[in-house]
């Protein structure tokens, strides 16, 4: 099987692990979060492992979301391994800059892993149940170069001029962008035409869940026309104010039948869309605004129903067994104007953080 759909915790990392032992000539490994804890150090220490005996890596690791130290970086190097921080915070002067926030492995251009999972102890459910989330496993010659490609362009910030408008394939696996900044609009234009070819049923697993007004409408369309719609988020989050401004709109989705499901468990930190279990979408984009105009994403569009129908049995039995269904109780309890106020906050802080780290023209020639 080409495509294998991996979830988060001891699979994901035994995964992670053994492609990297199997690297002969080359590793890309970029993401946004890269923990020193219990998980990322002994990742960290394979890596160093096959650099020392020639294999060329290459770590790509978001300034903001990761803070590697000293030692770290140093050990690194020390092995051989090439690593760079994207685009270094300069808060003096404004320029915190767009966030790496895909997450992909690219080994060898036999494997690539590429999905929502980030390097760190909740991912990986050392301590406690991990974070809801899932990647794909990719032995596909043609996707893995893709992949590549993408990782070697931020790398080598060597970017095409010519942006490609991919249109959403219904028959073709695809690897999808989103980089506001430079053009490409490939997964939230996925999102959308995905809705609107939706004939029986829509499955969105979404953690941070706050569309813009046009997803917003597509679904309500969608529900019009009796498509199915589920939406799984997270009862508990690690961003509360983002949660509570995600209640505010628990109300007008059900009004307009579609159904709501809380995870109990964990944390959703899971981006997933399964349309009419035939297509999916798997990667790092979020549906709210950091994801569209703030951050540099990667998703794979997967028009295999062998693989959708398996995602769809995964994402079905979590919502049956390991969820709760949002009831009108609950909105009268949670939709209140403390959700409204969360709301309203966080779309203002997110339009006012665009506006004060505005880059200068000269951005994209000096600030990766």
């Amino acid at each position: 099987m080409e495509l294998k759909l991996v979830k988060s915790g001891t699979e994901y990392f035994k995964i992670l692990a053994e492609i990297i032992r199997q690297a002969e000539k080359f590793i890309h490994l970029q993401t946004y979060i890269f923990e020193e804890d219990e998980t990322g150090l002994p990742i960290a220490g394979l890596l160093q492992e096959v650099a020392q005996r020639g294999v060329k890596v290459y770590l790509l690791l978001d300034a903001f979301g990761s803070k590697p130290s000293e030692t770290l970086i140093k050990n690194l190097k020390d092995a051989g391994v090439h690593i760079r921080l994207f685009s270094p915070i300069r808060f003096l002067k404004f320029q915190i800059g767009r966030r790496l926030h895909q997450k992909i492995v690219v080994v060898d251009e036999r494997y690539a892993l590429l999905g929502g999972i980030n390097i760190a102890n909740k991912y990986a459910g050392y301590t406690s149940t991990a974070w809801l989330d899932y990647a794909v496993l990719i032995e596909n010659e043609s996707l893995i170069k893709e992949c590549l490609n993408v990782c070697l362009e931020l790398w080598s910030k060597k970017y095409s001029r010519k942006v490609k408008h991919q249109a959403l394939s219904e028959t073709t696996n695809q690897i999808v962008q989103h980089d506001f900044v430079r053009r490409k609009r490939e997964i939230g234009k996925s999102y959308q035409r995905a809705i609107q070819m939706a004939q029986k049923e829509i499955i969105i697993v979404a953690s941070y869940f706050l569309p813009n007004k046009k997803i917003l409408s597509l679904l309500k369309k969608a529900s019009q026309r009796n498509v199915d719609i589920k939406i799984m988020v997270s009862k508990y989050s690690d961003v509360m104010i983002f949660k509570k401004a995600t209640e505010y709109l628990y109300k007008e989705l059900c009004q307009n039948n579609i159904q709501v499901f809380e995870y109990l468990p964990s944390v959703v930190h899971a981006k997933v869309m399964i349309v009419d279990a035939k297509w999916c979408t798997i990667g790092s984009f979020n549906l709210n605004a950091i994801s569209e105009y703030g951050s540099i994403e990667l998703n794979i569009n997967i028009a295999e129903p062998v693989f959708a129908q398996k995602a769809h049995q995964e994402i079905t039995h979590i919502i049956e067994n390991e969820c709760t269904p949002i009831t009108e109780n609950d909105i009268q309890q949670k939709v209140n104007w403390w959700a409204k106020f969360n709301y309203i906050l966080v779309r203002f802080l997110i339009r006012f953080f665009f506006w004060l780290l505005k880059k200068p023209k000269s951005y994209k020639k000096q600030h990766e």
